[in-house]
């Protein structure tokens, strides 16, 4: 009665690139998290650098997320201890990432509403 279902998944991205691996998807999550925190207090108090940072994080967190769901796409590359193990502090940072999202897309559309506005 279990059946598996095998989705054939494309190997190279629409830019031909070849698709990461999970470990790889795991590293460069993980250091995109390291460049938002050590990026994140220099955007200023003016309304452009604000909104300027806010589209940098919603870049930042659509990438990560993106990068999240691959490593669970590949999963099957490493052993479940070692994969746990390694992406535990991304999934933690998940639910923050994705209210980050919201968070900085609602601040997008609100500059976007005012500039309408004026």
């Amino acid at each position: 009665m279990n059946k598996k279902y095998k989705i054939n998944l494309p190997q190279k991205s629409i830019f031909g690139f070849k698709i990461l691996t999970s470990r790889q998807s795991s590293i460069a999550s993980y250091v995109l998290i390291i460049i938002g925190l050590i990026l994140n207090p220099f955007f200023g108090l003016t309304k452009i650098q604000l909104i300027a940072g806010a589209l940098f994080n919603f870049l930042l967190n659509i990438s990560i997320l993106i990068l999240i769901i691959n490593l669970l796409v590949k999963r099957e590359e490493i052993k479940k201890l070692n994969f746990i193990s390694l992406n535990f502090g991304l999934f933690v940072y998940l639910p923050i990432s994705i209210i980050s999202l919201f968070i900085n897309g609602i601040r997008i559309l609100n500059f976007l509403k005012q500039q309408i506005f004026l």
